[in-house]
């Protein structure tokens, strides 16, 4: 799984390049009207798309109180932290569109324009999304590339869709054939470097050194629960593991542990493990914790780090701090920053 460190924030790539995606569009939608339509209309459809999407990223925010009204009333912050993930964008989609009709039956803008001007943003957001995604995440190639070109080619209809002659438009597409043709040939080649370099990897990674990096063994620790259980972390050799360092002082860690219940109950029957390490040194007082995850009705095992050693060997300066761990006790992603459920479980489903 692929995500960008802002701060102390951990975001999806995905949702980045989605972002960029749709600036691109505005941009592609801005400079063709510009070139085709009076100043007025290009000013009157510009403000209908960027209050679309403003409207659209509020309705993504505030979807993760249809989806998860109980984890929202737990922990309100999660509407500052999170979205409501794929199925809140759908649902944002949707409000987006309404709102779309609702100015096409005023006619604001002539309707004609304002479904070019949809489809243009559009697609050149599912031109740029797919672009990125291929040569930035290098995850199902192929199935990206069609779909970018497919896109690629729905935005050249919608720009010659009428008033243009067929000579004209052909001439288009022969140039756009032949761009599609170059960038195939690009796709192909970095798709069977990529698999050459995985194979590469797979060798390479048969002996490893213990640390915190990315591609080393997790240092083993043992620490006792608030019950008094003694937990060690080489005991889980064969799971997959997201280790989690917190305080409960701390506002994004507030945010996520509702989330974090919800992973370990939904995940309690497989081979993912959640481990929670209570950084008890950064407490103002040590009955915070057990007040802390009885408020929160937590019921996945809570570790207490009583003398802060296994903090500062995870490195656990900014809270939370989360580390994913496969099956071989290999540290394969460091995450600073709170997550939500579904980040959690793309985050275990890419690891073995």
């Amino acid at each position: 799984m692929h995500f960008i460190q802002i701060g102390s924030l951990a975001i999806m790539t995905k949702w980045v390049i989605l972002g960029i995606g749709i600036i691109a569009g505005l941009l592609v939608a801005r400079v063709w009207f510009a070139k085709t339509q009076s100043k007025d209309i290009t000013k009157a459809v510009l403000n209908l798309l960027t209050n679309a999407i403003f409207i659209g990223f509020l309705s993504w925010k505030g979807s993760l109180l249809i989806l998860e009204p109980k984890l929202v009333l737990k922990s309100p912050m999660s509407l500052l932290y999170f979205t409501g993930g794929t199925k809140g964008l759908v649902i944002a989609v949707i409000i987006t569109l309404l709102y779309f009709l609702y100015h096409f039956k005023k006619k604001a803008v002539d309707g004609s324009i304002l479904i070019q001007s949809i489809l243009l943003v559009v697609f050149a957001t599912m031109m740029i999304f797919d672009l990125l995604t291929l040569f930035w995440l290098q995850d199902h190639i192929v199935l990206h590339f069609i779909k970018s070109m497919s896109a690629f080619f729905l935005l050249l209809l919608t720009f010659y869709y009428r008033g243009q002659q067929k000579k004209e438009v052909f001439h288009l597409f022969k140039k756009a054939a032949l761009i599609v043709g170059l960038t195939g040939l690009i796709v192909w080649t970095v798709n069977s470097n990529l698999s050459f370099a995985t194979q590469n990897e797979e060798v390479a990674t048969v002996n490893h050194k213990v640390g915190i990096s990315e591609g080393q063994i997790a240092p083993d620790f043992t620490l006792k629960t608030i019950s008094g259980e003694e937990i060690k972390l080489s005991a889980f050799r064969g799971k997959r593991v997201i280790l989690n360092f917190w305080a409960s002082w701390c506002p994004p860690c507030k945010a996520e542990m509702p989330h974090m219940q919800e992973f370990y109950v939904e995940n309690r029957e497989s081979n993912a493990v959640l481990l929670s390490v209570n950084l008890t040194t950064a407490e103002k007082k040590s009955s915070d914790v057990t007040k802390f995850v009885e408020e929160y009705e937590l019921t996945f095992p809570v570790m207490l780090d009583e003398q802060g050693d296994i903090g500062q060997i995870y490195q656990a300066y900014a809270i939370p701090t989360s580390y994913l761990i496969d099956s071989k006790g290999i540290i394969r992603k460091k995450i600073v920053g709170p997550m939500d459920k579904e980040m959690m479980n793309e985050l275990i489903n890419s690891v073995k």
